[in-house]
C-alpha cells in the first residue's frame, strides 16, 4: 500500500501534476487510494465499473455512469466525480507509481517502508541517547 507521509511532504504538488489521473489533494496534501482489502467503493458500484486488477482498485471508465455511490462509500475521500469516477489506479500498468518516482522528499512510499524508516530513525535516536546517558550513569559509580 502506497501512502503519503505528511511529515515529509513539502506541498510541492509534483505528485499531483505528474499524475495521469489528476490526483486529489486536501489542504495541500495528496490523498491516495488505499486500494482497500474490502473495497467499499467496488461493492457500492451498481454498474460493476470498479475492479481489482493486479491488487489495485481501478475504475473502468467505459462502464462508469458517474452516480457517485463509490465516492460516498470511500472512507478516505479518494474518489471524485467529474462526469465519471476519478481515483488513483495505483499505476497498475507500471512497476512503480509515478507519484512515488517524482516525490523529491520520498514522502510517498509503501506503508511498510515508511514505518521501517521511522523505526530505524527512532532506534538510532534511542541508541544515541543511550550512549550519552548510559555512559553518564556508568561513570557516576
Amino acid at each position: 500500500m502506497v501512502v503519503v507521509n505528511v511529515g515529509s511532504c513539502i506541498g510541492c504538488r509534483r505528485c499531483e501534476r505528474s499524475c495521469p489521473i489528476n490526483g486529489i489533494t486536501f489542504n495541500e496534501f495528496p490523498i491516495k487510494c488505499m486500494h482497500c482489502d474490502k473495497n467499499p467503493c467496488l461493492y457500492a458500484c451498481p454498474e460493476n465499473a470498479i475492479e481489482r486488477i493486479d491488487d489495485k482498485v481501478v475504475v473502468i471508465k467505459d462502464k462508469c455512469i458517474g452516480c457517485g455511490l463509490c465516492a460516498l462509500a470511500c472512507p478516505f475521500g479518494a474518489i471524485r466525480i467529474d462526469g465519471i469516477a476519478i481515483k488513483c489506479d495505483g499505476c497498475y500498468k507500471r512497476d512503480v507509481e509515478i507519484c512515488k518516482e517524482v516525490c523529491p522528499t520520498g514522502a510517498i512510499d509503501t506503508l511498510e517502508e515508511i514505518l521501517s524508516n521511522k523505526l530505524c530513525n527512532t532506534l538510532d535516536k534511542l541508541s544515541k541517547l543511550y550512549n550519552i546517558y548510559g555512559g553518564l550513569k556508568g561513570s557516576a559509580k
